[in-house]
This record gives C-alpha cells, structure tokens and sequence, in this order.
C-alpha cells in the first residue's frame, strides 16, 4: 500500500503501484524515491510516515517526517519551522554516529517541509516498560553505561537534545543498542547558551523543577 502525503485527502490509501493519489492527485513519492506506506504518529506541527526507500535493491524502511501547520499562531509556526529545520541540521551532523539515525534527504515538495531519516527497528525504553515491567538495578546499570556516552558525544558536538524520555529512546532490535530519536527540540549550547533565561522546550513531566518558573512551551514533535 502506499499512502498518500496530502494531509487534506479523503482517501489516503492506494494500491502501492500507484504513482499518484487516486484521490486528490498528489504524488506517491516524494523526491521521486521515498515512498509513505503508513502513518505512526502526528503532533500539532506534522505527521510521521513508515516509509520505504524505492531507489535501493532492498527496498529499506525508513521514515518520513512531514511538517505543516494548523491553526496556530505566526510566533509559534516561525518557532515550529525554525525547529524542523534545525532537526535536519542536527541529525545531518551528528546521524555519523550508529545511536543516532541517519539523515537521509531533507526537501520540499507540495508546499511542505520534509525529512527523511533512518528507521530504527525496536521498541522505545516507554514500550518496553509497558510490557516488561520495571528496570532492576543491574538493568539500570547497563542502560546508562550504554546511554551516558552517547549523550557525550552529542555534547562533544555542542547539540543539547532536550527532550530525553523513554519514548524517544528505542531499544533497536539486531544490536539491543539505545538508540536517541526526534532532535526536534534538539539546540546548539555554544557561548553562553546553557545559562540563558526565557522559554524553556521539552516534556513537562521531565524537565527539570526549577523550570518550571519559565514559560513552558511543550516540545514541537510530530511522533
């Protein structure tokens, strides 16, 4: 099946030898490569697509992030796009690293923004806890060991993730390697950036107290 991008169309579901929405008419491909096959996630600000790379012999997964705006205001659309594009930036530096996705194509097709990026294989440490239960210890332990020196090397980069959470840490399914997901929220800590006052982006429930003094903005993500 492919699945149509148009976030308008009333019928997104094709027969996946289709090269454009029975629908509405909107291309299947984007950049003449990728093509969405389903939805797994929408926010505010985008969608995320499961997607299949059609250039390639073996037809790899990857995923699709799709940005548009809805009903919001100018200020908090300028922020959202500065954010996606900052997204593609961050994962395009730091995607060298095998914990962290690769950044596949970054374009716009139909008015839209788009990122392509490695699909991650596994189930996110929120998931995992959901079915397995509670971490021990020892668990605990290995998660940081394994955990701890990634966020180094993000650091080592001056790329501040800023939405660490379970759900976006996936546990990849060929390794058991953590791997760090969505730097939506991701920004650069140079100068005197980390000690800087005003909005505060991420998750409420894991930012730290004392921000809670700030105006919060919750994290732009689409998944």
């Amino acid at each position: 099946m492919s699945y149509c991008l148009n976030p308008h169309c009333s019928q997104p579901e094709n027969n996946d030898n289709f090269k454009f929405c029975q629908t509405c008419g909107t291309k299947l491909f984007l950049k003449e490569r990728y093509r969405a096959i389903k939805p797994i996630g929408q926010g505010g600000f985008g969608r995320t697509f499961l997607a299949v790379d059609e250039d390639k012999p073996s037809k790899p997964l990857c995923v699709i992030k799709q940005f548009f705006s809805q009903l919001q205001s100018i200020n908090t659309v300028q922020k959202a796009i500065e954010l996606f594009n900052q997204e593609a930036v961050q994962l395009d530096e730091l995607g060298q690293h095998s914990q962290i996705p690769a950044l596949l194509a970054y374009c716009h097709q139909d008015n839209r923004q788009y990122l392509v990026q490695e699909f991650i294989d596994g189930l996110n440490l929120y998931q995992d806890l959901q079915q397995n239960g509670a971490l021990n210890e020892v668990q605990i332990r290995q998660l940081l060991n394994d955990l701890l020196p990634l966020l180094q090397f993000c650091h080592s980069k001056q790329v501040i993730h800023r939405d660490i959470k379970p759900e976006n840490i996936i546990r990849r399914h060929s390794d058991r390697k953590l791997v760090i997901v969505d730097f939506g929220a991701a920004k650069s800590a140079t100068g005197t950036a980390l000690n800087r006052t005003g909005t505060t982006i991420g998750s409420p429930e894991y930012v730290a107290p004392k921000c809670g003094e700030r105006q919060f903005s919750p994290v732009i993500s689409t998944v």
